[in-house]
């Protein structure tokens, strides 16, 4: 079992220091056991943030809003794991608004994050653009690579790409004014469902060339780079190879 100071010993490989803003995704059984549970995983990284640090959570809901067309930023759960949930529901954590790909935020930037609003969750004024901006550090924890480092998306989007498209989604949004209101929001998804999203190749190929380096702590591979490493390497795959990133499924007749 890993204790609160030997996760904040290992995640400290990172290079964490106060101030720093830190989007953590997450796979609490990689992890091989930790006294103290979920709660110890996130009080390791709010410790290594600093009382000027920032930490993240996905806090992601795809059907919330895509298919029962409500979303109410206090209560709709997140979908991505014991952590994330368990981090969104900490009475100091707040909300980033987008309904779809939104993070629980804790920290000195919680309320500016609270605030980066956009009807696209990859636009200007996203929480993603928000923390590009900041050049923050994504960390990813026993995850697969096709399942993490959400951030890609947010690049697809903002490079250009043939096998994604803007689609729009309509509901009822309840935010913090408590105040329901009609309101559409969009996301870059797949042209179609023949596009499949994989992005194995592209991500190994950080990885070998040292964009994305890796720890390990207790029983799982962690994954970490900064926004802006990440951003302009992935920017190169995305515009060159993009066929390291997604492939398309035969037609079934």
């Amino acid at each position: 079992m890993l204790t609160k100071k030997q996760l904040i010993d290992g995640f400290g490989q990172i290079g964490i220091k106060n101030g720093d803003t830190v989007i953590v995704h997450t796979s609490y059984k990689s992890l091989g056991g930790v006294e103290g549970g979920a709660d110890a995983v996130i009080d390791a990284f709010i410790e290594l943030a600093g009382k000027d640090g920032t930490v993240m959570f996905p806090a992601f809901n795809f059907q919330s809003w895509t298919e029962t067309h409500y979303f109410d930023v206090k209560e709709t759960p997140s979908k991505m794991g014991a952590i994330t949930e368990i981090a969104r529901l900490r009475p100091n954590a707040l909300r980033t608004p987008h309904p779809i790909y939104s993070f629980s935020v804790t920290g000195a930037r919680a309320e500016e994050f609270s605030k980066a609003d956009d009807v696209e969750a990859y636009g200007p004024n996203s929480a993603f653009a928000l923390f590009h901006k900041i050049n923050g550090t994504i960390v990813s924890i026993g995850l697969d690579f096709n399942s993490t480092f959400s951030m890609h998306h947010y690049i697809e989007y903002n490079v250009g790409c043939d096998y994604r498209r803007v689609k729009e989604f309509a509901g009822i949004y309840l935010g913090y004014d408590r105040v329901p209101k009609i309101k559409m929001h969009s996301m870059f998804v797949r042209n179609n469902e023949r596009v499949k999203t994989y992005i194995v190749p592209g991500m190994n190929e950080l990885l070998e060339a040292g964009v994305i380096r890796e720890v390990q702590v207790g029983a799982a591979k962690v994954h970490h780079s900064t926004a802006n490493e990440f951003y302009d390497n992935m920017s190169v795959i995305v515009r060159e190879h993009p066929e390291k990133l997604h492939y398309i499924e035969e037609p079934k007749y």
